[in-house]
């Protein structure tokens, strides 16, 4: 078994190279960044592409939140981590955002892989790391549209995709699907938006590398969920949902939530999340909410809580309390006062946007 030599005033002795690891994984970014100069095994180590999964697959389940706020018409963007205490701590990190008024409005954010890609309304396209600062500015591609993103380990790349409509087209209807390749530094149209459905919804999610979006089928008018293999570049079949009046679709814990309501009673919300492997929905929550809230599941937490951001409220962050089945506000110190645009959940990854 390899070894690392370390040595103290008193005595030398070698370190497995297995407990290195498991030691360095449970580190933050932060940290392993200010390591990488011990010396040169440990630098190889904290680069290996190996070592860069294992140490995100362990913080998995530490959930940060980027957020952007504004307050007398003056942006700011933190990072935030909630502790025990349900109180967050904030961290103003130097982002690679246009601050111009007319860009901030329609910004975008979405996160993968710990990778945020920030999508601006003048068509600047960056992949961005909130952990060791990195950054990648994307090609131009057609104006306006919407975006996600998914990372495929298979290939080594990130792809990007875009829905928008259609450049010098007189059918204002017509969407484009285009899909850019971080490895090929390219975009290119692989089809349109079906022409039997209408886009329904302001955003599209992604999820195990499946982009998902909410439609109605022009036949019926009935609402339904469209599927588009980004691996493949195609459409699959669509995605039946249970007996619930959908309203919307976002991301938790990585996996597809779709939030319905009762057909007998429109003040219960379900929550519902698929599970992709099994091709099956599994019902985490149905509460009573009341007429002004407004919910939208950013990710779980300890002893099978969820946290909520409420966009109805001044107490802008709500956790489920699964022991008493109920919702709970959520201090965030030093943010009073501060109006939410954004909240969008990461975790720390060592991984570069150049890929």
């Amino acid at each position: 078994m390899d070894s690392v030599f370390v040595s103290n005033p008193r005595n030398n002795y070698s370190v497995p190279h297995d407990i290195i690891i498991d030691i360095l994984t449970q580190l933050p970014v932060k940290s392993l960044i200010r390591f990488k100069g011990v010396c040169k095994s440990w630098y190889s180590l904290i680069k290996d592409d190996n070592f860069i999964k294992q140490h995100y697959d362990t913080h998995q389940n530490c959930q940060k939140y980027f957020v952007v706020c504004r307050r007398h018409k003056i942006s700011t963007h933190y990072t935030m981590e909630l502790d025990s205490n349900s109180i967050a701590s904030l961290v103003a990190p130097p982002v690679p955002i246009d601050q111009s008024r007319k860009a901030f409005n329609e910004i975008q954010y979405c996160s993968c892989n710990g990778i945020l890609l920030i999508t601006y309304a003048n068509d600047i396209i960056i992949m961005w790391n909130p952990a060791t600062r990195e950054s990648r500015r994307i090609p131009k591609c057609k104006s306006g549209g919407l975006y996600n993103f998914c990372y495929f380990p298979r290939i080594e790349s990130y792809k990007i995709f875009r829905l928008g409509p259609v450049v010098f087209n007189g059918d204002k209807d017509e969407m484009d699907i285009d899909i850019f390749s971080t490895k090929s530094n390219k975009w290119k149209t692989v089809g349109i938006f079906p022409p039997d459905y209408y886009f329904e919804g302001t955003s599209i999610v992604m999820s195990d590398g499946i982009v998902y979006m909410m439609a109605e089928r022009k036949e019926n008018e009935n609402c339904t969920i469209l599927r588009f293999c980004l691996d493949k570049e195609e459409f699959q079949e669509e995605l039946l949902f249970p007996n619930t009046i959908p309203s919307e679709i976002h991301v938790v814990g990585e996996k597809l939530c779709l939030i319905g309501s009762l057909m007998s009673n429109h003040k219960i919300h379900e929550f519902w999340l698929y599970m992709m492997k099994t091709n099956s929905w599994n019902k985490i929550l149905a509460i009573r909410l009341p007429s002004k809230s407004c919910l939208k599941p950013l990710s779980f937490i300890k002893d099978g809580g969820i946290m909520f951001k409420n966009y109805m409220s001044k107490y802008v962050f709500k956790a489920y309390n699964s022991t008493t089945h109920k919702l709970e506000k959520v201090n965030v110190a030093g943010l009073e006062g501060h109006n939410f645009k954004e909240v969008v959940t990461y975790v720390e990854t060592l991984s570069s946007p150049f890929l």
